[in-house]
């Protein structure tokens, strides 16, 4: 056998608890950056809804239009 430890159940663990650690791992980071990938996205728009917003109060305001 090319790893005598895994023929007992304490040296099964270690590979066990690798992959799950490392699955973890994975999953976390996938979600961190789905996180920041749709952070930045609705910051993008707020910041253009917001410019827009200012920019037609200032026209509004240059062409004296009643609202």
């Amino acid at each position: 056998m090319f790893l005598p430890n895994l023929r007992n159940e304490k040296g099964a663990v270690y590979p066990v608890a690798i992959v799950f650690f490392l699955s973890a791992l994975m999953l976390l980071s996938h979600t961190l950056t789905v996180y920041a990938i749709q952070y930045k996205t609705y910051d993008g728009l707020e910041n253009m809804h917001r410019h827009a917003t200012i920019q037609l109060l200032k026209d509004i305001e240059q062409n004296k239009i009643p609202e």
